[in-house]
């Protein structure tokens, strides 16, 4: 016997089985947002299903029926190789498929006239999928070809009424569309990005940003140094003055921090809780530790921080760095409790 629903509501049950469905229906768009190879397999996949999808309607030219024949083969073998490749293709790759769905898009267009399909509404997807995974300069230049495209299709494919409201049409909704995807994409990097207490850089974002500076110091032989700082004594903000108080501190901290660092290229993040991160790059053991310096003078009144340091070697990972910072910071910290202030303010 199930149990009785009152008022026609959710069991508790029902809830956890509906919130672990939401949560992986979410993981799952995630994914997809981070591997653009299971997009394209996804897109060619619809390609596929579109162009064979036309076929019983009426009665096709022969020319045509073996067009959209091909043409299904042809998104099929696409799909296949993203399928079984996955992300071991380089990622440039993925310009091509673009630049091939665009041509197919333009055959499309031209086949689908003999039999009144409007198959010139695929551009759509090619847009919103390089508005998804390519550069501003990389969308603009897959749009140039869409309209290039459709420019040749109505020029020198079969007659349309109007051509040029008919390009007008496809290529402005077109372009809507990509704006709309960019700015929402741009809107939501933005927000993975950032910590929603103190609006600086979230965990996320440093991992990124230490991993690509990084790099970036291995190619160029620039200094590279982090600081990894803790507020001492914050559990006792939170139990005395309560957590909206808690949280007002780290606000305050980011924003005089914020304020404080170099414009360059230095990088502050909430790491976690009370947890901060610095990366300064162009800095050695002297000049990361001057920048600290210029964080603790501007601490709210009653705060201490303990704060750690570490400067690339020239081959240890991002986290062995910064678990050398971790390991300062904390002997920092036990110094402090036995009366030691250096680095600690």
């Amino acid at each position: 016997m199930g149990k009785a629903r009152k008022g026609g509501g959710l069991l508790p049950s029902d809830k956890q089985e509906q919130t672990a469905r939401t949560i992986s229906l979410g993981a799952h768009l995630r994914k997809l947002l981070q591997d653009p190879s299971e997009a394209a397999a996804i897109f060619w996949g619809g390609g596929a299903i579109a162009a064979l999808s036309v076929l019983p309607l009426g009665n096709w030219p022969r020319a045509s029926l073996l067009a959209l024949v091909g043409i299904a083969g042809l998104c099929t073998i696409s799909c296949g190789i993203r399928v079984i490749a996955r992300d071991r293709l380089p990622r440039w790759t993925m310009h091509l498929d673009a630049g091939l769905a665009t041509v197919v898009g333009g055959v499309m267009s031209v086949v689908g006239v003999t039999n009144n399909v409007n198959f010139a509404v695929l551009f759509v997807w090619v847009a919103l999928f390089a508005a998804l995974y390519f550069r501003p300069i990389g969308v603009l230049g897959h749009l140039a070809g869409i309209g290039i495209a459709y420019g040749l299709v109505l020029t020198l494919g079969p007659t349309v009424p109007n051509p040029v409201a008919a390009w007008l049409s496809i290529v402005g909704t077109v372009s809507m569309a990509t704006l709309v995807m960019v700015a929402v994409m741009s809107l939501l990097r933005s927000s993975a990005q950032l910590d929603p207490l103190t609006g600086i850089a979230n965990r996320r974002h440093w991992d990124e940003r230490i991993e690509a500076e990084r790099e970036r110091s291995k190619r160029t032989g620039q200094a590279l140094s982090v600081a990894m700082i803790d507020v001492d004594d914050f559990k006792a903000v939170n139990d005395r003055d309560g957590h909206d108080a808690g949280d007002r501190v780290l606000e305050e901290l980011a924003d005089a921090w914020t304020a404080a660092i170099r414009g360059g290229g230095d990088f502050l993040a909430r790491l976690g809780g009370d947890e901060f991160g610095l990366l300064a790059p162009g800095s050695d053991g002297s000049g990361i530790q001057s920048l600290a310096e210029r964080l603790v003078d501007v601490l709210p009144p009653g705060l201490a921080v303990s704060i750690g340091f570490g400067t690339w070697d020239g081959s240890e990972s991002a986290s062995q760095l910064m678990r050398r910072a971790d390991q300062s910071m904390y002997r920092t910290k036990l110094r402090y409790r036995h009366g030691d202030m250096r680095h600690h303010a």
